[in-house]
């Protein structure tokens, strides 16, 4: 019996251990550039296979948050680059989380709450701009479903995944991307038509034929 009560307690210890080995911390950045994108780095320890980090963000104390997964690098480090916040949005409020395959928080850092400011500069190198290009936003509400990513640019949003794990296209940038393209400048028999504004730039094979010279 006392072999038993021990080796209960041995797990109940290990378990512990196990849970506290887990942990995760965001590197707060100095700024926010508005309109255009930043750069947040973190650091997680105990990442078991099927567990990933996530860095979870909003318009601080504005409805919900949103969040973007984080790139694995070696040792432990992790960096996500969310959207860009609008002229409007002047704070935002973030955190990391260490998630199961489900989407259940298993560790999670403090919360840090980032100016955003015009002046802020930060160069992204190539890896970094193309995940800020290519999105994939997640939700943690119903309400956040069809709706614009509430205080951040469209640029770079491509897919959006619901508070129950279902991945889409997002409706509502997608839209603006298409409408955008429709209005660019397209050739029409020789010509540069600028739809919706009447606008003709003449191109190379648009002018007639000169007259024949008189006599």
């Amino acid at each position: 019996m006392r072999a038993c009560t021990l080796f209960a307690a041995g797990l109940i210890f290990a378990g512990t251990v196990a849970a506290h080995a887990q942990s995760v911390s965001v590197e707060k950045p100095s700024c926010m550039p508005s309109e255009d994108n930043g750069l947040v780095r973190a650091t997680a320890s105990g990442v078991s296979a099927g567990q990933a980090l996530r860095l979870y963000f909003r318009w601080k104390d504005h409805e919900d948050f949103y969040w973007v997964a984080m790139e694995a690098e070696p040792n432990g480090r992790f960096w996500a680059t969310p959207p860009r916040p609008e002229k409007r949005n002047d704070q935002v409020e973030m955190y990391a989380a260490l998630v199961d395959p489900s989407g259940k928080v298993i560790a999670r850092s403090e919360s840090q709450v980032v100016r955003v400011s015009d002046n802020c500069k930060l160069q992204l190198n190539e890896k970094e701009l193309g995940v800020a290009g290519n999105l994939t936003v997640g939700e943690t509400s119903a309400k956040q479903q069809g709706k614009k990513v509430m205080a951040f640019e469209c640029y770079g949003v491509v897919t959006r995944v619901n508070y129950q794990g279902v991945r889409r296209s997002d409706e509502v940038c997608r839209g603006c991307v298409i409408a955008w393209w429709q209005r660019k400048p397209v050739l029409v028999s020789g010509a540069a038509a600028l739809i919706g504004t009447g606008i003709i730039i003449e191109g190379p094979g648009n002018n007639p034929e000169p007259s024949p010279a008189r006599p």
